[in-house]
């Protein structure tokens, strides 16, 4: 047999020899030549592996090259313990002719995917490596494809067309070779040729992805069709006359100090946030609240969190599970709430970008919900203390988040600056082109629009494409001047592009181009050219409304019932894939509130589960204000106990007085005796909760005394008493002990004040001297509040510790235990936890003679709002008949 010439691996494998080519025969020999040609000289054992992967492979091996050998001698060479391809192969030509940037010797090579019509029955290892290298093979022909149509364009169109479509055959998700068909024809003068093969090719992706070419496939398209662009493409235009504020943000970045920037609508707020980011070289992380966030609890937060889950490695299982309070796609949440794993979730998720590469920043705080605002003002108890930029609408904020602003500028010293409208000299620089002050275009621009960036790029765009300028004179104000240039824009634009532009404005935070097509009955490429006409027209960016007051103005201008049946038929299209608030606002909108009702239900427990509890008590006051008659009155009967937990963990007593007597309102119209007793169990809690004691004893025994309560409406007033009559009069311990322990009878550890009875009953046997139980009840409520990851009970536990620390005259361990209290009170974030924890500390210090520490943390209570009592030990009497010697 004479001696191989060389090997073909690149389609079906072939051995060359003589002057003719030879089917390489065999399952596994085409295999080992072609991982010898890829990878070059390999170990014997290694090859046995990864053709047989058996106990017998290295026989398997040796019996395959013996008949190798027999039939093309020197094909295959061993030395020593490797074997190498002794003949040249084509696969080894090819990627040679690339790194030449020899095409069209690498197409003539490139006959098929490697191995291709082969059958080895291989191990799986082999089969990924063969995928892996097929796949890598095929792409560099394809981008050889590409480079060889693109050398032949000018000189020889009519074969680089014939390439391009072999690459769209290889790859025909490659549009940009589809682009580059069409301007082929049109450059052989067949354009509508160009035109055919654009449709197909938007037909094939509606078809196969159900989505319309990309914007400048489809551009090109149109430029084809109409020998001429029909719109010209918004361009941003330069920043100017911010030279000031930027150098004043950089002066407070470089110290470490926030940026609060304001200024009215258009002023240019968010351009700069990103500029400023690039100044710093750094890049720009913003949460950005949008105007439907209101409707939606912690809407904000969510849209940032799946921004950043998008840009940063997979989280620890826990973190996930507990984001998934808010970001349902993460699966079930844990069944235990833990706002502080919650907020520990959230830190894991940005600790990566806490590092100097990134610039954090808040816009449009001015949308933000209630519960989103809440965790952006605990960043700092996340660990991240970082610089903040924070933009905002002047003369919009809610009050809470116009108290974080002043706190901000005033407590922590951030730069606060406000945006003036632009002066003449800016604008001249806006225009370029050597546009000076002077000249009578941008005087008038100035004039007409007062300065605001947003509205000099729409009347810039919009009157220079016609050769007109601004009217002379005053006119009508300002806001009413400008709202008339959007609405002239929007008037000018296709009826279909108008039309997505309304149902874009009503369907906000809804909108996608999947609904549009849905609601207008539009095919994916009529609703992409219908936003490209929107985009070139500075109305839309990036897929969405290019700034709220487009919005404005667009709504402005439509009819209450356009309005009421456009909302209709975005809710019922979004209804079983969005937030519950954002559905129930459109239901609402629509008129249309039995069906928004369930809803708002849905968004409290919602933001319960998110910990946002000013925002559950939004959604379910927005459920009963929907609500008509004996329906509103069951509604709010049914949500007390729900309201009245979730009210004790704000700690703000005059709301849930208003709660309670809302639902006793409500249980009275309904005759409801059950909710009746419910609102009365609750009456006696808040007043022991507002240390109103001889009234809650009253309420209690009264209560108690006339009896029909269900167990659980038992053991909560039970409690309740027990602890009003202790802080009242601590020598009635026994009979509180006795109280705790009925409650505990009455119930199981399903209450959901199960384990605090404990922490009672450990203070009862402080009273009467018997430490030892003390420590015992105290034990069985830190095993409770543990396994529940309650800091708030723990935080009581460490409280109640140092009070037996002090009596035994360990004046170490009960600093200890009342600082360690303190640190999960304060994580716990509980507003009475922290009070009681204070409390204490500041009894245990000034018994110690720690005057300091007393003047620290009175300091702290201040701070918070809080007007510390005698503290625990005076209040309840728990000084022992002899002060030990060590706390003298």
């Amino acid at each position: 047999m004479s001696q191989p010439g060389e090997v073909r691996l690149l389609g079906p494998p072939e051995v060359r020899v003589g002057g003719g080519w030879v089917p390489l025969a065999g399952r596994r020999r085409p295999a080992i030549l072609a991982y010898l040609a890829v990878e070059g000289p390999s170990e014997r054992t290694l090859l046995a592996e990864l053709l047989w992967g058996n106990e017998h492979a290295m026989r398997n091996l040796r019996v395959e090259l013996h008949r190798l050998e027999q039939r093309f001698p020197g094909l295959v060479v061993r030395r020593g313990s490797q074997l190498e391809l002794g003949v040249a192969a084509d696969v080894q030509a090819f990627e040679e002719a690339l790194e030449r940037a020899d095409y069209a010797r690498a197409l003539e090579l490139y006959r098929g995917r490697l191995l291709e019509g082969t059958a080895a029955d291989v191990p799986s290892a082999f089969e990924d490596w063969l995928l892996i290298v097929r796949e890598r093979l095929e792409e560099r022909y394809v981008d050889a494809l590409v480079a060889q149509a693109e050398r032949l364009a000018g000189r020889e169109p009519r074969a680089a067309l014939a390439l391009q479509r072999r690459v769209l055959e290889r790859d025909p998700l490659r549009e940009a070779s589809c682009r580059a068909v069409m301007r082929l024809y049109a450059q052989l003068g067949e354009v509508r040729k160009a035109l055919e093969f654009y449709e197909e090719y938007a037909a094939f992706l509606e078809r196969e992805l159900q989505l319309p070419p990309v914007q400048e496939t489809r551009l090109l398209a149109e430029e084809l069709r109409t020998g001429k662009a029909q719109v010209r493409r918004w361009k941003r235009a330069p920043l100017a006359g911010r030279e000031r504020e930027l150098e004043r943000m950089g002066q407070a970045w470089r110290e470490g100090r926030h940026v609060v920037l304001l200024g009215e609508p258009g002023i240019g707020k968010t351009r700069l946030l990103h500029e400023f980011a690039r100044s710093l070289g750094r890049r720009p992380l913003l949460l950005r609240g949008r105007p439907e966030d209101h409707a939606v609890p912690l809407a904000t937060l969510a849209r940032g969190l799946r921004v950043v889950l998008e840009q940063r490695d997979p989280l620890p299982d826990w973190a996930r599970q507990e984001l998934a309070r808010v970001l349902p796609e993460l699966g079930e949440p844990p069944s235990v709430p833990s706002p502080q794993r919650f907020l520990a979730a959230i830190g894991e998720l940005l600790a990566p970008f806490a590092d100097a590469d990134w610039f954090w920043g808040v816009d449009d705080l001015q949308f933000f919900d209630e519960g989103s605002l809440e965790l952006l003002m605990q960043l700092r108890s996340l660990g991240l203390m970082r610089p903040l930029a924070v933009a905002y609408r002047s003369g919009t904020l809610s009050p809470r988040a116009q108290t974080w602003i002043q706190s901000l500028v005033e407590r922590q010293g951030a730069e606060l600056v406000e945006l003036e409208p632009l002066p003449l000299d800016a604008v001249a620089r806006m225009f370029g082109d050597g546009a000076k002050p002077e000249d009578a275009w941008v005087r008038a621009v100035h004039r007409f629009t007062g300065g605001n960036p947003f509205f000099i790029v729409q009347l810039s765009e919009s009157w220079r494409a016609r050769g007109r300028e601004p009217p002379e004179g005053a006119g009508p104000a300002l806001s009413d001047r400008l709202y008339a240039l959007l609405r002239q824009r929007i008037g000018a634009v296709p009826a279909r592009a108008r039309s997505l532009l309304r149902l874009a404005a009503v369907a906000g935070e809804a909108y996608s181009p999947q609904l549009a097509g849905t609601v207008m009955g539009l095919a994916p490429l009529e609703v992409a050219e219908a936003a490209d006409v929107l985009e070139y027209q500075g109305l839309f960016r990036r897929g969405r409304l290019a700034h709220d007051l487009v919005r404005e103005a667009t709504l402005r201008d439509l009819d209450p019932e356009t309005v009421r049946a456009l909302h209709a038929q975005v809710a019922e299209q979004i209804k079983d894939r969005a937030a519950p608030g954002l559905v129930a606002a459109h239901y609402e909108q629509a008129g249309m509130p039995e069906r928004a009702v369930p809803l708002r239900l849905e968004a409290a427990a919602g933001a319960i589960r998110g910990f946002a509890y000013l925002e559950a008590f939004e959604q379910f006051h927005r459920a009963f204000e929907l609500s008509q008659g004996e329906a509103r009155a069951r509604l709010i009967a049914q949500t007390l106990i729900t309201r009245y937990r979730i009210g004790v963990a704000t700690g703000d007593w005059p709301r849930l007085e208003r709660e309670l007597d809302l639902t006793e309102e409500a249980a009275r119209e309904l005759g409801d005796d059950y909710s009746l007793k419910n609102v009365r169990v609750g009456r006696v809690d808040l007043n022991f909760r507002r240390l109103d004691l001889e009234r809650a004893v009253r309420l209690g025994r009264r209560l108690l005394a006339e009896g029909g309560l269900t167990p659980d409406q038992e053991a909560m007033a039970t409690y309740a008493l027990a602890q009003a009559l202790f802080f009242r009069d601590p020598d009635t311990y026994p009979e509180v002990a006795r109280l705790c322990r009925r409650a505990l009878a009455l119930t199981d550890e399903s209450w959901y004040m199960w384990g605090w009875p404990f922490t009672t009953l450990a203070l009862c046997c402080i009273k009467g001297g018997e430490l030892e139980e003390a420590e015992g009840w105290c034990a069985r409520a830190e095993a409770h509040f543990g396994a529940a990851d309650d800091l708030a009970g723990l935080a009581t536990v460490q409280r109640t510790r140092a009070l037996i620390a002090w009596w035994r005259g360990d004046a170490a361990a009960a600093a200890a235990a009342a600082e360690q209290a303190l640190e999960l009170a304060r994580k716990a974030d509980f507003r009475t936890i922290v009070f009681m924890a204070l409390d204490t500390a500041v009894g245990l210090y000034r018994a110690l003679g720690d005057e300091g520490r007393v003047r620290e943390l009175t300091a702290e209570a201040e701070r918070r709002g809080f007007h510390l009592e005698r503290g625990d030990l005076r209040r309840l009497r728990l000084e022992p008949p002899r002060r030990p010697e060590t706390l003298r």
